[in-house]
């Protein structure tokens, strides 16, 4: 059952916490790598240098150790007629599917793509701003436990509507990943750099380049502490999205929040094993009908024990004297998905500073997201949504300023430029503006 506690009692709130902690990164930990931390780490490091070295060779090692005994170089990239053939076992109605939700998350990521930014002008100077696609993105999504083509939708569209001119997929090479819904997606999205590859592995030979897997400008993608380590090793190397980790959602919710809803949306997110559910409410009517409702419909749900365990153990209901202060547990959680049920969610979202992603209403399932509303579902997990925001065509694009000077705007400028920089000792500084307007 999941756990209710009180902000006002003391113990409880120390448990709750404890929960907030144990959702959030250790900083410490992740810059000092200790303890089993330290132990994932060296395993990643293995990974990478094997990769580094050995290239394709390395990538069927590591496949045949996680994913398949029987995984040959032959299997890495995958061929256009695997996609056709897969393509055309699919059923209508999950084509359908998938095919709404290319279109509606194309349609939103064309209607965020930034525009072009009027230049600002003063006497002789014109600045501005402009967004440029990356050359080559690397899209990672894992496929262990289940087959995801959601998202390989929600990181490639992005990519391709940035303007993205090589998308390369990546996906472990278990059943998931030769799974025909996952090859389908690639055939609907017009995909050709498509490879099996898994975890720390896949990271590798994208960032590194293999004989079949070429290296990319940035990847992007969910998965496991290795994958998330991996990612972080090679950052800089490469560009990384963030930390994409373990699903979760906190609910905001008066009185006025649906219970059955609530519940619903909890028990969703910890089906994904590992994932968590907090609700933060001023109501403890509401907070009782929620518990009894989790109870309810959480026998009724396939992945019955890994809900159970996620409910019990990274979950709580978290009952506070004003809806406010439930606001300020929901900023601190800063989670991947924020659900607002209240009189008046308008004045709540005003408040709500920090999450991935916000539904607003009794009515906005987080499912939708998750498949077909448009904005991505890669969102920052572990309390990173303090710093970073999830995955969109902003992530494909570089920024970069335009400065242009014609000699009366350099002539205004031209004394503070060469106060500072002989202020500073840097006198061919100030020499590279005196040439010009001698």
């Amino acid at each position: 059952m999941i756990p209710v506690l009180h902000s006002t009692i003391a113990s409880e709130r120390e448990r709750a916490r404890q929960l907030l902690r144990q959702l959030r990164l250790d900083p410490r930990e992740l810059a000092l790598l200790k303890g089993e931390r330290g132990k994932q780490a060296e395993a990643v490091n293995e990974i990478l240098a094997d990769v580094a070295e050995r290239g394709d060779e390395a990538v069927v090692h590591w496949a045949r150790k996680f994913d398949d005994p029987e995984f040959t170089a032959d299997q890495i990239r995958v061929r256009t007629d695997e996609m056709t053939l897969a393509h055309g076992r699919v059923e209508r109605p999950l084509l359908e599917a998938i095919r709404q939700s290319i279109r509606q998350v194309r349609q939103y990521q064309q209607h965020v793509l930034p525009s072009e930014v009027p230049m600002l002008r003063r006497d002789g100077v014109e600045l501005g701003l402009r967004f440029v696609p990356l050359d080559s993105a690397g899209c990672y999504f894992p496929g262990g436990k289940a087959a995801y083509p959601s998202s390989l939708i929600m990181l490639s569209v992005p990519a391709q509507v940035a303007g993205v001119k090589r998308v390369v997929v990546c996906t472990p090479p278990s059943r998931f990943g030769k799974s025909d819904l996952v090859l389908a997606a690639c055939h609907e999205l017009g995909l050709s750099d498509v490879y099996r590859a898994g975890g720390v592995a896949a990271i590798a030979a994208m960032a590194f380049g293999t004989a079949t897997i070429p290296a990319v400008d940035k990847i992007v993608g969910p998965g496991n502490v290795y994958v998330q380590l991996a990612k972080r090793a090679v950052a800089g190397c490469v560009g990384i999205d963030g930390y994409l980790g373990p699903s979760e959602i906190v609910t905001i919710a008066d009185e006025s929040g649906e219970p059955a809803f609530i519940a619903a949306d909890l028990i969703a997110q910890a089906e994904h094993d590992p994932g968590s559910g907090y609700l933060v409410t001023d109501s403890q009517v509401l907070a009782t009908a929620v518990q009894q409702e989790v109870v309810r419909q959480m026998g009724q749900r396939n992945r019955v024990e890994a809900i159970r365990n996620a409910l019990k153990d990274r979950s709580a209901i978290i009952v506070c004297p004003t809806l406010d202060e439930a606001i300020g547990w929901a900023n601190e959680f800063a989670a991947e998905h924020v659900n607002i049920q209240t009189r008046d969610d308008d004045a709540v979202l005003a408040k709500l500073r920090h999450a991935g992603a916000v539904f607003v209403g009794k009515y906005a399932a987080v499912a939708a997201g998750d498949y077909v509303a448009g904005p991505s579902h890669c969102l920052p997990t572990n309390s990173t949504a303090r710093f970073s925001s999830g995955i969109s065509v902003y992530e494909f694009m570089r920024r970069s300023s335009i400065e242009r000077y014609e000699k009366a705007g350099l002539a205004h400028d031209a004394e503070a430029i060469v106060e500072l920089a002989t202020a500073e000792g840097l006198d061919a500084h100030a020499e590279s503006v005196r040439i010009r307007l001698q």
